[in-house]
Formats: structure tokens, sequence, C-alpha cells
């Protein structure tokens, strides 16, 4: 019955995705679930006219020598303003600096210290913000700055997610479960100016072997005051040794969220699956792609060990004996990163995996493209070792690090 059913709804609604002969199947099918809308593709939308990121970049910011306007120490995010100016923030220089869509240097916001709009932390992250403005995370229990789009201060964001984490864990999580790594994540501010971040991955402790971490997703409201639990979500696969301390499996899952311009995105990483939630946390939409999980081959494992044995020096011989003791999944990760533009098309960074495993270098990402409405459009290449931090309707902006360690903010146009 329930086979029956499910044909049905694909026979109903294969109109959805085109014009069909007898003998053509649909690309994607739309169904509801107890009031949640699943989409479901089979192929990619696009043929061979799908969209294009241009192969060198409109706009370079960065270098080596010279003008120390144009030097940056460690650039760790970057957003096109509405009226073209970039604002890119240099977490060791502590400041946002602005340039025209030329390149050109206009001013310094920022810089660090005490007073209202400098920061008392490490800048780590810039964000778009309501209307035109933008937000920028610190580290620690710093708070995150709000400027207006002329670099003037509005107001200082608490912490509270982080403040109620580190006080008040015990009452927030099982006690028997113990975090991973650090703190929490800022994924984002949603349209109505809440703010939308998740937990720190926590374990259960104690124990030993192969174990799945949990995340806690809260979407903090805009007057600061306590976040809500947008739900509990699986994280990475860890193990516990033995002896002592954790690692990360082989091959990491990745959970990961984007703000979208009508709520949020997630996903777990380890399926070819999508959740959309609008910006109070109801989950309305779940995006799966017809893929199987990719195993984890001979041929990957066996680079993936020559890769690490080539980068370790012989004074972390003991590293690496305890990292190839690490269990690898049964699968290889799905999506990786989601980034969403600003028409709600949904951008999620696959790794590719071969000769070379794709853990290290250049040139190893690929980003499956789903349409506002869910459907998947296609594949784009994105140029080797960018690092994207914004999307926009008509180009990608990012970093790119040079052999040297050098940062490069680099601007990208997309044809569609």
């Amino acid at each position: 019955m329930r086979a029956t059913t499910f044909l049905l709804t694909l026979i109903g609604l294969a109109c959805q995705a085109g014009d069909f002969g007898a003998d053509e199947p649909p690309t994607f099918v739309v169904h509801d679930s107890a009031g949640i809308e699943i989409v479901e593709s089979f192929t990619p939308a696009w043929d061979r006219d799908g969209w294009r990121v241009s192969a060198d970049p409109s706009l370079v910011i960065g270098r080596m020598s010279g003008d120390e306007r144009y030097l940056f120490g460690e650039v760790v995010g970057a957003v096109v303003l509405r009226d073209g100016r970039v604002a890119v923030v240099d977490r060791q220089a502590a400041l946002i600096r602005v340039y025209s869509l030329e390149g050109v240097h206009i001013e310094d916001w920022g810089g660090s210290g005490e007073g209202p709009g400098e920061f008392s932390g490490r800048p780590r992250k810039i964000l778009p913000y309501r209307g035109d403005s933008i937000l920028v995370e610190q580290f620690a229990n710093n708070g995150s700055n709000i400027y207006d789009d002329r670099g003037r201060f509005g107001r200082a964001v608490a912490p509270e997610m982080w403040v109620l984490f580190n006080l008040h864990r015990a009452s927030l999580f099982d006690p028997s479960l113990s975090p991973v790594g650090t703190c929490c994540t800022l994924w984002g501010a949603l349209p109505n100016g809440a703010f939308l971040g998740s937990y720190s991955e926590m374990l259960p402790y104690p124990g030993t072997g192969t174990t799945r971490a949990t995340v806690m997703a809260a979407i903090t409201p805009e007057s600061g005051s306590v976040p809500v639990s947008a739900g509990v979500f699986n994280g990475g696969q860890y193990y516990r040794y033995p002896e002592a301390g954790v690692s990360d499996l082989q091959f990491q899952f990745r959970f990961s969220m984007a703000v979208g311009p009508d709520g949020y995105f997630l996903t777990e990483g380890d399926a070819y699956s999508i959740s959309a939630y609008d910006v109070s946390g109801r989950l309305r939409r779940i995006i799966r792609l017809d893929r199987e999980p990719r195993p984890v081959t001979g041929e990957v494992r066996t680079a993936h060990e020559a890769r690490l044995r080539e980068e370790t020096s012989p004074e972390n011989e003991e590293w690496l004996r305890r990292r190839l003791s690490v269990p690898y999944p049964t699968h290889l990760p799905a999506f990786e990163r989601l980034h969403a533009d600003a028409e709600g098309n949904i951008w999620a960074r696959h790794r590719r995996y071969g000769a070379d495993d794709g853990t290290a270098g250049a040139g190893m990402y690929e980003f499956f493209i789903f349409g506002a409405d869910g459907r998947h459009l296609g594949t784009i290449e994105l140029p080797a070792g960018l690092e994207v931090y914004q999307i926009g309707p008509d180009f990608v902006l990012g970093k790119v690090r040079d052999e040297l360690g050098v940062d490069y903010v680099q601007l990208y146009g997309i044809e569609k």
C-alpha cells in the first residue's frame, strides 16, 4: 500500500519537473509527509547549459609586500556590502578593511581596544546582518559587534549561548556527555534578526571505541535573551582510545548549517540529504538526492595513509601511530559544508576522493546546487583553493592562500 501511494504521488507530481514523454522519467518528485514537503531528485535539472563560475577573478585584494593597507595578517572573512564595497576582516590586525569594487582601499573600522566598536578579542568571522548592517564575531566570550554599512558601531551582542554553555552545561546536557573540541559555532543571523548557532559536539563519557557525537542547534532572539533549542542532531564520529584521549574518525562527517533568505538549512554530513527550516526552527522541507553513499575503498585508504606519512615529521611519529590506529567509517562523507545564496539556492560542498583522497590540496571540491524549490540543479567547480565566504546573486567571494602563506580575497562572477 505504501509503495502504491508513493508511485501514485510520483506519477501525479512528475509534471512539476517539466514536460516528459510517456517513457521519460521525471528528474525530481515532490510529496508530503505529515505536513513536511519532501523533494527527491534523481537527475540534475541542468543539461549542458547550467551556471558557470568565471575562470579568473574580477577582483583580487591583497599583496605580498608594499602598501600595508593591502597586506593581510590573516583573513577570516569578507562580505560584499549593498553598494558593492568589500569588507574584509583581518584577525591579526583586528581590523575591518573596506575596499571599493575595484580593490582600492577606502577605510578601516574597528581595531583592538575596549572602546565602542573596537575588538577586545580577536575577530573570527564577518556576516551580513539585517538591512545594510554587518556582524563581526570575536573569539571566546568577547561577543560580536554590529556595524552599519558606514562602519558606525551599533551595539555589542552578548554571547549568551557561550555563557550558558560554559556556566550551565550541567543543566543543559546529560552529565554523562562531554564536549568535543571548542565551544559553540555562530552560523549566521536569521532574517528576523535572531542568531543561529550550535553548541559543541557532545560524546558519551566514559567509554571506549567508536561513537557518534550529538549537536544541539539553538536560536537566540535578537534581544539576546536565553537561546531556544532548535533540535539535537548527529555530529561527527569519534574514537575514544582505551588508554586516554579522543580522535575524530578518518574522513569525518561534518554537521553544517547555512542561513537563507527565509530560514536556514542543515545537514548531518553522512547522507545526501538537507533539511530546510523556517526562522522559528520548524522543519518545512527535506531535500534528498537519489545517490548511494560512497564506500571507503582500499585505494582511498592507501592514498590517505600515504599522505599522512608524507606530511608527518619524524618527531611526530607517535602522533602518526595513534592516528593510523583510528578506525574508518563505513562510507565517505556526503555534503561537508552548506552555503545559501541571496536567492535561496543551496550550495552544498562535496569533496572528491580518488587517488589523492582529497583530504588536502586544492581543486578537490565541487558544489552541488539545489534551487530554492529544493530540486537538484547540477554541480559547479570553483577555483582551486578558494575558501568561500559569501555567495551573491551573481558572484562568489572567498579567500585563497598561496604557498607562502599570503592571503588574497578574490571575487568571481557567476554566469547563469
